[in-house]
């Protein structure tokens, strides 16, 4: 059997001999499936620090230094109270150094501000840079003060010291390293690294005090040394373009680059698919043909100019050369002069019909299991159907792989032995050991990254590749079984897939993340191209499920002393099995608190918007402490655009309570904000989430939904990956039915209680907010009540309150009536108007809440996904439609 070619270059590195000759151009490409799925942005790396559980990690000090001693310091801007979210970039790690490394290959990263306890990584890109901390724990932060460069190109070359003849031992460390990227990591928690050599499975870590100061042409090895940021200047397009003689160096864009495009997009897209192949190793493939075609994303008409960045070129020949050194390239549409140079992270997906235009993929042939002394396989090792290939005569390698690049709509890959060449037409999955043999896949650089990603997971593959999952059998797809969210890899569906305790398995394609929670799994699959069909692993048990439900509390009944009093001015469809309460009375919170935790409500969300309820605040503290209930403060504007100004020295107090709601040891800051907010950072650092609306503020950290008639609007929050920079919370209510002698903010909807309890149990948010407790205006109150007899005055408001508002004086009127709750008892018939015999209590949707709430930390929660996915909402939201004015909610100062 021939050696291994990993190992012929090294024992030639070791021997300071000439690279091998006569080997595979392609083969050199072996290090680039390590490489493509470990460098991804978005995904948390899982490679531990070594010393990380003892704390004894020492980080390079070239590359970065720590700001005010580094530990327990968040990072600031001008001054320690500058933390301006535009400041920085949040992602997440596993750990420092795989923060450190993300801010390495982000352009414009200043430093990172990193926190163990949740994986956050701010990658902070202030032109300016870190100029100031402050003392937060588990916060850690470090000034970026240096970069790697690649020694003489890097690609290709094998470090030396004082001269190309200076190999000494003494000059580095060995260490073991599957990809580039876990050299880099080893160069970072090493305090002395001053470069690194890579070759596959092989990591030096250069300590040599004086550095790399020379290099040798050796393939397969990469050299880089570490260097102060000072004395390096970025590289622009200009630079990259005079080496390529078919390309004019003229571009149609501004401050353009050959290696990066100036869209955002760009910086994940390069990250993805940094790789740095020979560029005569990429060939073309025409898109739906190719000819008279112009490239798309992810259907015809998605033509964002974030996908491509435009060059002045000689020809389509120059075109190809550009994508070719441009690391992020997936393709290439062309016609004339113009060439667009197409990074889109999940490639180019669609093309339509545009005369004199081409539109190219990228691809190349990337060895199977190292290619060499390998045969081609399907979904195992025994599966090689004839139907997979057709047998052509070839008299070499690269003959065969012209013939499979002619048949380039349908080759997956090639197998060549002798004279003999396969083309396949389905997925090479994976190969087994034969002499002489030699097997290559035919694959774009996007589909190159998703089969590296399924490559490097520890799941159950079901079905194998290029496959969706399904039910009892291969037609069983039904919406119910699933939920659709976001997910930037394949390590963050699976992410998202653990951290739901229900969930079985997942689907996944570039762009595309199913979390299965049907009950009987996953049990068959059917074909589909780029997809995989994975089974969570059986040794990861679910745990209990985290969700902590909270309602959303009104401090405002204070009384008539106030001259206004909630319950007649600003009610008239309902009435509390409390009667007209008056807060300052404690004994009614305690009867409330108790109801709240006997319902198994974990705590409350209060809302807040004016210092007059301070006094009822403080009695809601003291109370819910008592019963270990949690608390948090919603900022509320609706009255007072300047609640942050008036309210900071409350809310430090507040937070600091040992039962305030904290998310990783930071205080919650819920936010119902309107667009004259007047909003100033607390004194202590915090998450601040505001409602959900179509523009969040930048200062945001995240969002919460709010009331809404769409059960579809909720289910695309639920599908966000809020875990990036904050954390998800749902909202459960009955509907909403206001009372406005003025207007009507929508038109009244009932009976969501169920359906979105059971939305949110089967995305398990952080929090699920219980919207409202007792806000009796707008009728969503949970809290035990009736429906009051038409065109009454309740008697405490006749006896204070001249002009009071019954329902003859509602806006909204009657329909639809309310037929869930008692007509004008505790229990009984439900409004004559109804026309129903139905028997209704008070509690009836608190009691529905309890049951939800127990049944789901118990694990016997039984949903209905199904009917779940059926239901969207029994009216059509319009945007924007809830904005509550002071005026609306009549509150005097």
């Amino acid at each position: 059997m021939a050696e291994d070619p990993e190992s012929v270059a090294l024992l030639a590195e070791e021997a300071e001999q000439r690279p091998r000759p006569g080997c595979n151009r392609l083969v050199t490409l072996l290090p680039v499936v390590a490489l493509l799925s470990l460098a991804f942005f978005f995904t948390p790396h899982t490679k531990s620090l070594r010393g990380n559980e003892a704390g004894a990690v020492q980080l390079s000090l070239l590359l970065f230094e720590p700001v005010d001693g580094g530990i327990e310091r968040a990072c600031r801007g001008a001054d320690q109270n500058d933390n301006n979210p535009s400041h920085f970039v949040v992602t997440s790690a596993s750990d420092l150094a795989s923060c450190q490394l993300l801010c390495l290959e982000y352009g414009g990263c200043q430093g990172v501000e990193f926190h163990s306890g949740n994986g956050r990584c701010e990658l902070w890109i202030r032109p300016d840079g870190i100029q100031a901390s402050r003392s937060f724990s588990p916060a850690e932060c470090y000034r970026r003060v240096g970069i790697l460069e690649p020694v003489d190109g890097g690609v290709d070359r094998a470090c030396r010291g004082g001269s190309t003849s200076d190999n000494n031992p003494s000059n580095y460390e060995i260490r073991e390293a599957q990809s580039f990227e876990d050299c880099q990591r080893e160069c970072l928690i090493a305090a002395e690294c001053r470069g690194i050599e890579f070759s596959a499975g092989r990591c030096e870590i250069w300590t040599r005090p004086e550095g790399i100061q020379a290099s040798i042409s050796l393939s397969g090895f990469q050299c880089y040394r570490a260097t102060s940021t000072a004395n390096t200047e970025t590289t622009t397009a200009t630079s990259t373009l005079t080496s390529l003689t078919t390309v004019t160096a003229t571009s149609l864009t501004t401050s353009a680059t050959a290696t990066s495009v100036t869209a955002s997009a760009t910086t994940s897209a390069t990250s993805i698919l940094a790789t740095t192949p020979s560029p005569d190793a990429i060939s073309f493939r025409g898109v739906d043909g190719g000819i008279d075609r112009v490239c798309r994303g992810a259907n015809e008409n998605d033509n964002d100019p974030s996908h491509f960045e435009v060059f002045d070129v000689d020809d389509l020949e120059a075109c190809k050369d550009l994508c070719r050194v441009t690391t992020a390239c997936v393709g290439i549409e062309s016609i004339g002069r113009r060439c667009e140079i197409w990074t889109r992270l999940d490639g180019i997906q669609a093309s339509r019909e545009v005369a004199g235009y081409q539109c190219l993929e990228a691809v190349m042939f990337a060895p199977v299991d190292g290619g060499q002394n390998r045969a081609c396989r399907g979904n195992a090792p025994g599966d090689n159907l004839p139907e997979y290939y057709q047998i052509a005569t070839a008299f070499s390698m690269e003959d065969c792989q012209q013939q499979c690049e002619a048949n380039s709509t349908t080759c997956t890959g090639v197998e060549f032995s002798g004279n003999r060449c396969e083309i396949w037409n389905r997925a090479i999955w994976t190969s087994i050991a034969l002499d002489g043999f030699q097997c290559f896949r035919y694959v774009s650089r996007v589909q190159m990254t998703f089969l590296t990603e399924v490559l490097a997971s520890t799941w159950d593959i079901t079905g194998g590749v290029d496959v969706e999952c399904r039910g009892a059998d291969p037609e069983d797809d039904s919406p119910g079984y699933y939920s659709l969210v976001e997910a930037s890899s394949l390590q963050r569906c699976q992410d998202r897939c653990l951290a739901l305790t229900i969930c079985k398995g997942i689907e996944y394609r570039r762009g595309h993340c199913e979390l299965w929670t049907r009950p009987g799994g996953i049990q068959a699959t059917k074909p589909l191209a780029d997809s995989v069909c994975l089974q969570r692993p059986g040794s990861s048990p679910p745990g209990a499920v985290q969700t902590k439900y909270v309602a959303h509390y009104m401090p405002w009944f204070l009384g008539f002393d106030n001259g206004y009093d909630h319950f007649c001015q600003g009610n008239a469809h309902y009435e509390s099995y409390l009667g007209v309460y008056d807060l300052n009375n404690r004994d009614i919170i305690r009867q409330q608190l108790d109801l709240m935790k006997n319902s198994s409500i974990d705590g409350l969300w209060i809302d807040y918007q004016l210092a007059s309820w301070n006094d009822v605040i403080d009695v809601i503290m003291e109370e819910t402490a008592i019963r270990g209930m949690g608390v948090a403060i919603v900022m509320d504007s609706v009255t007072n655009p300047n609640i942050f100004i008036d309210a900071a020295q409350k809310m430090v107090e507040w937070t600091s309570l040992s039962h305030y709601y904290r998310h990783n040891g930071i205080p919650v800051v819920p936010i119902f904000q309107t667009p004259d907010i007047n909003f100033q950072a607390f004194p202590f650092e915090a998450y601040y989430m505001v409602r959900r609306e179509s523009n969040p503020p930048a200062w945001a950290n995240g969002s919460y939904p709010w009331v809404t008639p769409s059960l579809n609007s909720l289910d695309l929050y639920y599908q966000q990956d809020h875990s990036l920079s904050s954390f998800a919370i749902g909202a459960a209510f009955r509907g909403f039915r206001d009372c406005y002698s003025d207007r009507t903010l929508i038109t009244p909807f009932l009976q969501m209680m169920g359906p979105t309890l059971d939305l949110a149990s089967k995305f398990q948010p952080e929090f699920v907010q219980v919207i409202t407790w007792n806000d009796y205006s707008e009728g969503t109150m949970i809290e035990p009540s009736w429906v009051c007899p038409r065109n009454l005055c309740l008697s405490a408001c006749a006896q204070n309150v001249q002009n009071c508002l019954t329902t003859a004086a509602c806006d909204s009127g009657f329909d639809p009536l309310d037929c869930s709750k008692p007509y004008g008892n505790f229990s009984g018939p439900v409004d004559p108007q109804c026309n129903s015999n139905a028997i209704a209590s008070a509690d009836d949707d608190l009691r529905l809440l309890a049951e939800h709430i127990r049944a789901e930390a118990e694990g016997t929660l039984q949903l209905d996904y199904g009917a779940l996915s059926t239901f969207t909402g029994l009216v059509t939201e319009t945007e924007g439609w809830y904005y509550r004015t002071s005026e609306e909610i009549m509150m005097v100062k």
